[in-house]
């Protein structure tokens, strides 16, 4: 009887550390997504405003994206395809954030189109 106390009392041992593990796992990956790696782009010598400037600007954006994102999948496509979705959602959250619409019009398509009112 004493045997199989001991060896409940182990068991709820062991998952309590296990479940204390997970736990401290889950936050540990839970902080590194709230705060993912940035890089500032400048683009203060850039008139944004033409199509060249908006361009350059553009270029500058998915440089950044890259070198954030780590553009080495090497031959695995499912980490090819993490990255590139990891570039693709930083591209559209720096040109989002600029908020012009040159640059906007080059990611998403056309510029946006203001409807007349009555």
């Amino acid at each position: 009887m004493n045997t199989l106390n001991r060896t409940n009392l182990s068991v709820a041992l062991y998952c309590a550390i296990g479940a204390a593990s997970f736990c401290a796992l889950s936050t540990s990956v839970h902080a590194t997504e709230l705060d993912p790696p940035s890089k500032t782009v400048r683009f203060h010598d850039l008139d944004i405003t033409n199509p060249e400037g908006a361009k350059a600007l553009y270029g500058r954006i998915r440089a950044a994206a890259r070198d954030v994102c780590g553009d080495s999948a090497g031959g695995d496509p499912i980490q090819w395809l993490a990255v590139k979705g990891c570039i693709e959602k930083a591209i559209d959250n720096a040109v989002r954030k600029v908020n012009a619409p040159e640059l906007t019009a080059l990611r998403f398509g056309s510029k946006p189109v203001r409807l007349a009112s009555k």
